[in-house]
């Protein structure tokens, strides 16, 4: 027989209490974002070899195993790392469209790669790659596979673009690609490793100009006119 109140009616079952906090998810999600801010500092300041997966534990009071769930160890997670740090800072290139002359907008292309790999945290990352790829070799391999699938990528698709516009005549985009990049970053980014003071907005502009206008000298479709 169900008891009854002093009203006579039967009292309600309690309902289940709702759990506080945020979802499961959204907590996974903010460790793995705390354990990269803590691995990309640790990274860039002590280098890979110093840099260990106890120190990173420490730091974010959480264990090993933590880290190995989520990033499967050192190099894993020096390539989320090197991943983490490129995206945030990579330009979005395909925003310079068509509509412009070739100077224009190889020229706009130019200086925002420039800048990119001037960028402080950037050049931090490639000391760290310079100065330990021979002890570990996996390292460049993380900053080829981002270049392949980042700026080199965007840079090749603008200048075939450029080709299929009759605009210029390149044989080989390819390599092409490679030998723009090279007069555009080349010596800026590897000073800028070796610890020399970066290029100002004023020499970056100067350096893109000379770089862009040597290449499209070798690059650019040539009217030729009958005698």
């Amino acid at each position: 027989m169900e008891q009854t109140d002093a009203l006579g009616t039967v009292p309600r079952a309690p309902l289940p209490l709702k759990r506080a906090g945020r979802p499961p998810r959204e907590v996974a999600a903010q460790l793995g974002d705390r354990i990269l801010g803590v691995a990309e500092g640790l990274f860039l300041e002590q280098g890979y070899g110093a840099t260990t997966i106890e120190q990173i534990a420490g730091h974010i009071g959480a264990t090993k195993r933590t880290i190995y769930v989520r990033f499967t160890g050192k190099a894993g997670l020096f390539h989320a790392v090197v991943k983490n740090v490129l995206d945030a800072r990579r330009p979005d290139l395909r925003t310079i469209g068509t509509d412009r002359g070739v100077d224009e907008r190889l020229f706009d292309m130019a200086m925002r790669v420039l800048n990119y790999v001037l960028d402080p945290d950037v050049v931090r990352l490639l000391r760290v790659v310079t100065a330990e790829a021979y002890r570990f070799p996996e390292l460049n391999r993380v900053i080829e596979e981002q270049a392949a699938h980042g700026v080199a990528w965007a840079v090749g698709k603008m200048l075939e673009e450029e080709v299929l516009l009759g605009r210029l005549v390149l044989d080989d985009t390819a390599l092409a690609t490679r030998l723009l990049l090279s007069l555009i970053i080349g010596a800026p980014s590897r000073e800028a490793g070796r610890g020399a003071k970066p290029l100002d907005q004023v020499a970056r502009q100067r350096w893109v100009t000379g770089a862009v206008a040597l290449f499209l000298d070798g690059a650019r479709k040539v009217e030729r006119t009958t005698p």
